[in-house]
């Protein structure tokens, strides 16, 4: 489809350009090397060596600092993450979305991971956790009881902590935030990430159905965590009540996102045969117009 054609909401996305044309960096820096998250792990870093004290003298863990050194990296893979929204890159902002979700978090969280335990370098550090462990060693923090407790043996879960936890946050800021925000207010991207058909013939009905599909995503995360959490409780009825009546609204909008989508044809075509998708009951309807028109 051409740029000047199809709906306002198609025309008005400027996302695809070039990178000559907007003479911007490198796809791949401006996915991977975003500024402003970058400058936040600086902070982070910063913010660890200025709290390493308080963390070495909480040998009880009555405070939350040392979850600073054990997540800092959930902050500025969250921005970078939540900067896709208003940010335009080359491709949509769901695919940056999901590509920051997996790599960023590997990246930062390695970077803070390890500058978390290298900050017990600092003077003084070492002497505070041994004044507030317990006899036996024991630390909420730099635990020796159990054998460990130094720098090498505090880093893997350290590095691992800052990896994972950012990677779960980054997964439910693009499934709760990132993925309904596009779907409602810049419909075009979502419908050119999912390889839909842009005409304006189609517009409607994928702009619909990406709505729907938005919420799915929604249901298919927090039915789940509610029906667990419910049950947890001792209130395994409602449990039961949940899960069956959102199973039921799950299928109608399955349902009515198959319906109203159309795909585009000859993008997925391009793609290997696995990731092709399912065949929509709009796609069964072109076949059979085809079909009869032949």
């Amino acid at each position: 489809m051409s740029r000047g054609s199809g709906p306002e909401f198609l025309r008005d996305d400027v996302a695809f350009r070039t990178v000559n044309e907007r003479r911007e960096p490198a796809p791949w820096r401006r996915l991977f090397l975003p500024v402003v998250p970058w400058v936040l792990v600086l902070v982070m870093i910063a913010l660890e060596y200025a709290l390493v004290d308080e963390v070495a003298a909480d040998g009880e863990g009555d405070t939350a600092w040392g979850l600073v050194l054990m997540f800092a990296a959930c902050v500025p893979v969250s921005f970078a993450i939540l900067e896709t929204i208003w940010r335009r890159f080359e491709s949509p902002g769901i695919i940056v979305a999901f590509a920051r979700t997996i790599v960023l978090p590997l990246l930062m969280g390695l970077v803070l991971g390890v500058t978390a335990s290298l900050v017990r370098l600092r003077p003084g550090v070492e002497d505070t956790i041994a004044a507030n462990r317990r006899p036996d060693g024991w630390h909420y923090w730099y635990d020796f009881s159990r054998g460990g407790g130094d720098i090498a043996s505090e880093l893997p879960l350290t590095v691992l902590a800052n990896m994972f936890m950012p990677m779960l946050v980054a997964l439910g800021l693009v499934v709760l935030v990132v993925l309904p925000w596009f779907a409602f207010f810049r419909p075009g991207q979502f419908i050119r990430a999912n390889m839909m058909d842009t005409s304006a013939e189609a517009a409607a009905g994928n702009a619909a159905g990406a709505r729907a599909l938005a919420v799915l995503v929604i249901l298919i995360f927090a039915v789940p965590t509610a029906t667990v959490w419910l049950s947890n409780e001792g209130e395994t009825g409602w449990a039961w009540v949940v899960g069956i009546a959102m199973t039921v609204v799950g299928l109608g909008l399955t349902t009515y996102v198959l319906a109203k989508q159309t795909p585009d044809h000859a993008a997925r075509a391009t793609l290997p045969t696995a990731f092709q998708g399912v065949q929509t009951l709009q796609h069964e309807r072109d076949q059979e117009s085809d079909a009869g028109g032949r």
